[in-house]
């Protein structure tokens, strides 16, 4: 059975090796942001109880985020790190307890997400219409947490391995497959019944199972990378480990899902359009932050083997080349979003009071772009590094403070939604302060444990 060439990222220019792995890696990222738009796009057309219904639904997706954190970070870190060291034995071993985990951990989730499915929706503010159409599309969309799950820790894994460009490949099959379903279930055409909202979850199912397939081929038909031997359980030391690893990453965004629902819950306040701004404000930075996100996905692969073959300077070359990079990025979008915020907003809803609130959301959070690419690249570093939990702990002060300032400021004082917006920023700076005080301390015990093991 043949195997596709090993890629070694111990060697080599790394600006090149960033921009190679991060380049697949960053198209793989706006498929999935247009998987996403496509979804809020043509649901959009449906008015702003359907936008609204399709966000609330959406805050769920970084709970099932933060599940595949937790299992697919811990595997891609040791990995790369056996990559570094040559054990390829080891690395398919891991792999298969990833795949192992991922598979019990989305059973358990779609079953969770199909019980709890109106009283979610219910308590995060949907009403009315925006109630009805919710429980329709989070039952569909909770069957698509199985697949999603897998198909996040999959694609970590591969680039532990260092390739990024099958799930790349992979992902843009699915998403122009999703981009050519929804319009035809949501609005009935070429004799599709018409689903409204539950068409596009449909649709995003259905590319979820072709994408999982494809997979299902690479891994065990082809062996790609690293063939898989022995019997299908779990091996307890290796998840000890991988979850050692992942369990703080992921439980970092559940804490990010735990701010948005914070968020919702104040901001359901100001009404169903306000809470439909966000759904869309939140997802136009998304498309910003996923370059970023490429960058620094590619900076922990070669983060994690470079550690495992005890190469120190490369690893700093890599700090800082991908922090330069993301900061870039992050600027360019925040320009963007300060000069056409409305033309953005107006692109997923004619609604008049949509597009105010969604215009005060991107004229002031777009200002905080610099920051989450900053606290982006030094939580790669920590993963690579296969140590998460300073990261986890910078974001937990974070969501205690932004609790109770959020929930005591502005009824305090009489502020406006703008108040949400800005204690966010605050927020989010101290928790970048954090998270660079703390690696550069590491940096210096990591010089010394080098200095030792060479």
């Amino acid at each position: 059975m043949k195997m596709t060439a090993r890629i070694d990222l111990t060697k080599g220019s790394i600006p090149k090796q960033l921009l190679r792995l991060s380049g697949p890696i960053a198209f793989s990222m706006i498929m999935f942001t247009l998987y996403l738009m496509a979804d809020l796009y043509f649901v959009g057309r449906l008015g702003p109880d359907a936008v609204a219904a399709v966000s609330i639904s959406g805050n769920a997706f970084f709970v099932i985020l933060g599940l595949s954190f937790v299992l697919g970070i811990g595997g891609m870190a040791l990995i790369s790190q056996a990559f570094g060291r040559r054990d390829y034995e080891e690395a398919a071993k891991v792999y298969k307890q990833s795949l192992i985990l991922a598979i019990l951990v989305g059973i358990a989730s779609s079953i969770t997400g199909l019980a709890i499915a109106h009283p979610y929706i219910a308590f995060f503010g949907g009403t009315g219409q925006s109630l009805e159409w919710g429980v329709e599309y989070f039952r569909v969309f909770s069957i698509s947490f199985f697949f999603v799950l897998i198909l996040h820790v999959i694609g970590a894994c591969y680039r532990g391995m260092g390739d990024t460009k099958t799930p790349m490949i992979i992902m843009v099959q699915s998403t122009i497959l999703n981009i050519i379903l929804d319009p035809l279930l949501i609005f009935g055409l070429l004799g599709f019944p018409r689903l409204g909202v539950r068409g596009a979850a449909i649709a995003s199912l259905l590319s979820q199972l072709i994408a999982l397939a494809i997979y299902i081929y690479m891994i065990l038909i082809r062996g790609q990378h690293l063939k898989i031997k022995g019997p299908w359980r779990l091996d307890l030391s290796i998840i000890k480990r991988s979850l050692s690893i992942g369990l703080p990453s992921g439980l970092t965004y559940f804490l990010l899902a735990l701010n948005m629902l914070i968020t919702y819950r104040v901001v359901s306040v100001f009404g169903t359009p306000a809470l439909a701004s966000i759904g869309i404000g939140f997802r136009i930075l998304q498309a910003i932050y996923m370059p970023v996100v490429a960058v620094t996905s590619a900076m922990a692969a070669i983060v994690g083997q470079n550690y495992g073959a005890g190469k120190q300077s490369r690893i700093t070359t890599t700090l800082w080349t991908g922090w330069a990079i993301s900061c870039g990025i992050m600027i360019s979008g925040t320009v963007l979003c300060r000069i056409f915020p409305g033309i953005l907003i107006g692109v997923f809803s004619n609604d008049k009071s949509v597009i105010h609130y969604g215009v005060i959301y991107l004229t002031i959070m777009s200002l905080g772009t610099v920051i989450v690419g900053t606290i982006m690249t030094m939580s790669a570093v920590f993963q690579g590094f296969g140590k998460t939990y300073p990261i986890f702990i910078a974001a937990v002060f974070d969501n205690v403070l932004f609790a109770c300032l959020v929930f005591t400021l502005p009824g305090l004082f009489g502020w406006g939604i703008q108040s949400v917006w800005w204690i966010k920023l605050a927020t989010a700076g101290i928790e970048m302060f954090l998270i660079a005080e703390w690696l550069r301390r590491y940096f210096q015990i990591i010089r010394l444990k080098l200095v030792v093991i060479l």
